[in-house]
């Protein structure tokens, strides 16, 4: 019985410790770091373009992937059917991703975009 005791209460004062250190983590300070992007727009679009030798911007934006910052560029390439998607992170200017996109799909992501926009109106 004092066993079951002594284990008990051990194991609520385990609990109870990594509860306080979770706690005493400051979760804002890495999320404030994250709001706001260290390149601008322009520099990790001359990025993009680098890596697409010969494409033209279609479009880009600012956002989250996988919980940083992205900007995330399509870009189409003269003869070349569909798009080349670059992902570039905003913290460093690192190239994340390169795919590339056939004129379908392309389509049918813009008309959800454009689907969500209307239904968050």
């Amino acid at each position: 019985m004092k066993l079951k005791r002594t284990l008990l209460i051990a194991c609520i004062t385990g609990s109870l410790v990594t509860a306080g250190s979770l706690f005493a983590a400051d979760p804002a300070a890495p999320a404030a770091e994250a709001k706001s992007p260290v390149i601008g727009m322009a520099e990790a679009r001359a990025i993009a373009l680098d890596k697409v030798s010969g494409g033209t911007l279609s479009a880009e934006e600012l956002g989250r992937s996988a919980g940083k910052l992205t900007y995330v560029f399509d870009i189409r390439i003269p003869g070349k059917k569909g798009l080349e998607i670059v992902s570039v992170l905003a913290s460093d200017g690192t190239v994340v991703s390169m795919t590339h996109k056939t004129e379908w799909a392309a389509r049918r992501d813009a008309q959800a975009k454009r689907r969500l926009a209307a239904n968050h109106d």
